[in-house]
């Protein structure tokens, strides 16, 4: 028995990389998916190859720093599917740049889209889910939430934010029946891993050197986070709510790193 047999899983982000992972494993797992992503090409491609696994893909264009976008979103949603049964905050961007350099206006595009994002989409999914007395909300935060580096201002109180929205708002739509959980990854295999090793001198040295922080000896791969994104979803979590989970093989679990003690 698949464990999200018909279900309806709205995943932002979708179009690549730890979205698009989610996405497949939600439909491996018999849930409905609605790719909503920003990007057509993206989202294109991915509905064209998550149809050819024999399930339910659908895209639907989706700026999340636009609260009529998300709207639009979710109504054509519930109109194709008439229910939602999870919806997976994924999309999201980052901005690493010292402090004296960092603009409002990188302040206010990436809170936009990492924030205030998740906060509108949960909105307006919210009444659907309290109509169906049920529903699981899943925050994709990040392990700069718990520990982080210099430089990274914007984006780990963006994450930090998201968790704290988390817990809140698993004690607010608790009586509903509504969970809410966040999953913080760390690196993670995508494109966007992949072109930040592309701007180094030597990239294969640093995926190395990224290596030798992971407790695993490997880094996540958007699989890994799906896998946790289904469990979330299904009854077998019925108990899980409020959660932040940090998967990010150990990296966040190291008190320093050096050659030389």
């Amino acid at each position: 028995m698949k464990r999200l047999n018909k279900q309806v899983a709205i995943i932002t982000g979708a179009g690549r990389g730890i979205g698009k992972g989610i996405a497949e494993c939600f439909m491996k797992e018999g849930a409905a998916v609605v790719i909503a992503t920003n990007e057509s090409e993206e989202g294109l491609k991915t509905e064209e190859e998550l149809r050819k696994l024999n399930g339910e893909a659908t895209f639907i264009q989706t700026d999340v720093s636009s609260e009529i976008s998300i709207q639009g979103m979710v109504q054509k949603t519930v109109e194709q599917y008439g229910e939602i049964h999870t919806l997976v905050n994924n999309a999201g961007i980052t901005v690493f740049k010292p402090l004296e350099e960092a603009t409002v206006e990188d302040w206010e595009t990436l809170m936009n889209i990492d924030l205030r994002g998740p906060f509108l989409c949960s909105k307006y999914v919210l009444p659907f889910m309290k109509k169906q007395k049920g529903g699981s909300i899943i925050n994709i935060s990040s392990n700069h939430a718990i520990a982080t580096l210099p430089n990274s201002e914007i984006y780990a109180a963006a994450k930090g934010g998201v968790n704290a929205m988390t817990r809140s708002m698993a004690l607010s739509l608790g009586p509903y029946g509504i969970r809410v959980n966040a999953i913080c990854p760390g690196f993670t295999d995508t494109p966007h891993y992949q072109d930040w090793l592309s701007e180094k001198e030597d990239g294969a040295l640093v995926h190395k050197e990224v290596l030798k922080l992971h407790a695993s000896s490997r880094i996540c791969k958007p699989e890994d986070i799906g896998n946790l994104a289904v469990y979330l979803a299904s009854e077998s979590a019925s108990m899980m709510t409020g959660e932040i989970i940090v998967m990010d093989g150990g990296v966040s679990s190291r008190l320093y790193h050096s050659d030389y003690c």
